[in-house]
């Protein structure tokens, strides 16, 4: 049994997410999100994040019946609200700092 972190070949991530492997190769091109470990020979190796990423794209194409533009638009904003919490949170971080150094 594999580690759970290791990576995958495009064929376990086949299985693993129950798409053909053309359908991962189509959505690699299409999606940004997508950028599998290229080793030589061209293979492709994806790790839990890139697996992560197919399964919520499977989920908005097949599930939510995005287009793939639609799909793309979702999760560039779900990104960018990601960034954009992660920046608040950093401020707020660095003021309470402040207010523990005053006291």
């Amino acid at each position: 049994m594999k580690d759970p972190n290791a990576l995958r070949t495009i064929g376990e991530v086949s299985q693993i997410i129950n798409v053909p492997v053309y359908v991962i190769r189509f959505w690699e091109k299409k999606f940004d999100l997508i950028k599998p470990i290229k080793r030589k020979g061209g293979n492709r190796y994806f790790d839990k994040s890139q697996i992560s990423n197919l399964i919520i794209i499977k989920k908005l194409l097949h599930e939510d019946r995005y287009s793939i533009e639609g799909a793309k638009k979702v999760l560039t904003e779900s990104v960018f609200e990601v960034r954009e919490k992660q920046s608040l949170v950093k401020e707020i971080t660095q003021l309470i700092n402040k207010l523990k150094n005053l006291s």
